[in-house]
């Protein structure tokens, strides 16, 4: 059991749309947040940053702007807050122990799975890759490590296997809220509990950048619209190129498929469904497509072109040009 707090102080920890939900919700439901630890305004390389210093403004929440949230000045700006507890919303860097040791009590760290399984990195498009149709929201006392603390709350979420990253996304963001508020209340009725993990019985995910957003058109149909849907909204979204231009894949879909065949990544039809484009087994729709950040239309695209570049003829090109260097020096 942790100590009874009628009114206990909560600083919180946060950057982005998913921050923003539970944070909405835990206000609505009287937690006392005295302090909200997040990033500079403008931070555009964060695909789902969401700009909390208006809505604080509001709230009468003070803000503490941070890069670093180790740093020293950033420690001693969240210590004059005087925090009973840290409840951490969204937030990618390892806090040290100097930030652990700041509240009273303890600092809650927070991850969208059934820990030990599924620590580390980029959680969310992990879960559709893996074709999963369940995750859980885990709330737990932060240690040095890597989502390894003593397990506080662990509520688990069901869903469609075809769900997409918008959609688990926003789902995992509301039971954030609700998951917190159910701790809070817990706190001041003395009613917590800690639970170790197995780390034995864990797996960790690794990182995940914009690269491995690329689309491999030798991949069945499956493999690629699961691609999809796990990096679409809030995240940059799947690529392939045509025409030399970044092309940036948000929906796909497998139904109502003709009976096309042709090359992998060729464009084999264009009507009011999307762009349909043939995989490394079957035909998918492809729909809202960007090219260099700029939304198209599908007739943007031409049948029986392209996505993609043939490896192989690009090499033999590139070697004819080196060639053709070499000989002019």
């Amino acid at each position: 059991m942790g100590k009874l707090i009628s009114h206990p102080r909560i600083v919180c920890v946060g950057a982005n749309l998913e921050s923003e939900v539970a944070l909405k919700y835990m206000l609505n439901n009287d937690i006392n947040i005295v302090a909200l630890v997040t990033l500079p305004s403008g931070k555009k390389n964060i695909s789902d940053y969401v700009d909390l210093h208006e809505f604080c403004f509001q709230k009468n929440i003070s803000v503490i702007d941070t890069n670093n949230i180790n740093d020293s000045s950033t420690c001693s700006r969240i210590k004059s807050t005087n925090p009973d507890y840290i409840f951490i919303l969204g937030w990618s860097q390892i806090l040290k122990k100097n930030i652990l040791d700041i509240p009273k009590e303890y600092v809650v760290g927070s991850h969208p799975s059934l820990l030990p399984d599924g620590r580390g990195r980029a959680p969310v498009p992990w879960t559709i890759i893996q074709g999963l149709n369940s995750s859980a929201i885990t709330l737990f006392k932060m240690d040095e490590g890597i989502d390894s603390g003593q397990i506080l709350i662990q509520k688990k979420i069901d869903f469609n296997s075809n769900i997409n990253a918008t959609e688990l996304y926003d789902l995992v963001a509301k039971n954030l809220g609700i998951a917190f508020v159910d701790f809070y209340k817990r706190i001041i009725s003395n009613k917590v509990s800690f639970i170790e993990q197995d780390m034995k019985q864990g797996s960790y995910r690794s990182k995940r950048t914009k690269k491995d957003g690329l689309i491999n058109f030798n991949l069945s149909a499956y493999e690629v619209d699961n691609l999809i849907r796990a990096v679409t909204h809030p995240y940059p979204g799947a690529y392939t190129y045509y025409n030399d231009k970044r092309v940036s894949i948000f929906h796909s879909s497998l139904v109502s498929v003709p009976s096309y065949i042709g090359t992998t990544g060729q464009i084999m039809c264009i009507d009011k469904r999307g762009v349909l484009v043939q995989s490394g087994t079957d035909p998918l729709w492809f729909s809202d497509i960007y090219v260099e950040g700029e939304k198209v239309h599908n007739d943007f695209f031409k049948i029986g072109t392209n996505f993609g570049y043939s490896i192989e003829d690009e090499i033999n090109y590139l070697r004819i040009e080196i060639n053709k260097l070499k000989k002019m020096n």
